[in-house]
């Protein structure tokens, strides 16, 4: 017969029970404490060694603005592309995503006017500094390849150029491939703040910008932005249309057409000779 084990019912102060009882109370408290402890860390750690992926992470929010979506046709679907579909993509709303969607907007419209464009059948030429593509983040004006590329769905279409830095960073064409017309667009140099890409040099690319310059790089960057959002399209860009010139005769194919006509000349003669 098996001995009979009375549970504890908290009046006494030395039995087994007891005891058992409140060291397993103890170490469940403890427990629950160091996983609240660990969890907090682990928390805190995440927030310092996590990379920050937006631009210009303490910029004050954009203004209010009405940018249509880009529609196109991808394997026989009708798609829309959005403003903050490209700024997702990039991970903000920097001067590099919204130059770069204004302009391919601007090329699509007047390219094929009431017509939505094949995906495929768009390609861009655009310019950046010393030929390179941006793809490293950090880059300047990573921006633009990534709203370009994500336009497109691919490299393929996208053809890099070189330039010196300011507004010629900026030069862009617009290649309707099934017609082989180009759109040229570019951003007016009044459009960019003074100074912008000195300070955009120190602040992201040797590092050795000083306070105040951070604080002036913001700044220049918010008003980048804002003109680039709120802007009308004549007082942000120039551009222009190139039509595909026609073929010209050669003097060769003026000869041939001349043979021909003549052969069928006396073809004709003939014919009514016969008659």
């Amino acid at each position: 017969m098996k001995e009979k084990i009375l549970g504890c019912n908290g009046n006494c102060n030395n039995c087994s029970m007891c005891s058992l009882q409140s060291i397993k109370e103890k170490n469940e408290i403890i427990g629950t404490s160091s996983a609240i402890i660990v969890l907090i860390g682990v928390l805190v750690l995440s927030a310092l060694i996590m990379p920050t992926y937006g631009h210009m992470p303490d910029a004050s929010e954009p203004p209010e603005f009405e940018l249509g979506p880009i529609i196109l046709i991808d394997s026989g679907n009708e798609i829309e592309i959005t403003i903050d579909d490209a700024k997702d993509n990039h991970g903000d709303m920097c001067p590099g995503v919204i130059s770069a969607f204004r302009q391919t907007q601007i090329g699509i419209k007047q390219l094929w006017k009431n017509e939505v464009p094949e995906r495929n059948d768009i390609k861009i030429i655009t310019n950046f500094k010393d030929g390179k593509a941006p793809v490293t983040k950090g880059a300047s004006l990573k921006g633009r390849y990534d709203t370009f590329t994500y336009i497109l769905n691919n490299t393929e279409n996208l053809e890099i150029g070189i330039c010196k830095g300011g507004a010629d960073c900026f030069k862009t064409t617009i290649i309707k491939k099934s017609t082989g017309e180009e759109f040229n667009i570019t951003l007016k140099e009044n459009v960019i703040p003074d100074g912008f890409f000195e300070l955009m040099n120190k602040v992201k690319i040797t590092k050795t910008a000083t306070p105040d310059e951070k604080l002036e790089f913001k700044t220049k960057w918010e008003e980048f932005r804002d003109n680039l959002l709120t802007k009308t399209n004549h007082e942000l860009f120039e551009y222009e249309i190139q039509k595909k010139e026609p073929e010209q005769f050669s003097v060769a194919n003026m000869i041939f057409g001349g043979i021909i006509v003549i052969f069928l000349i006396l073809i004709s003669l003939f014919i009514v000779k016969k008659l």
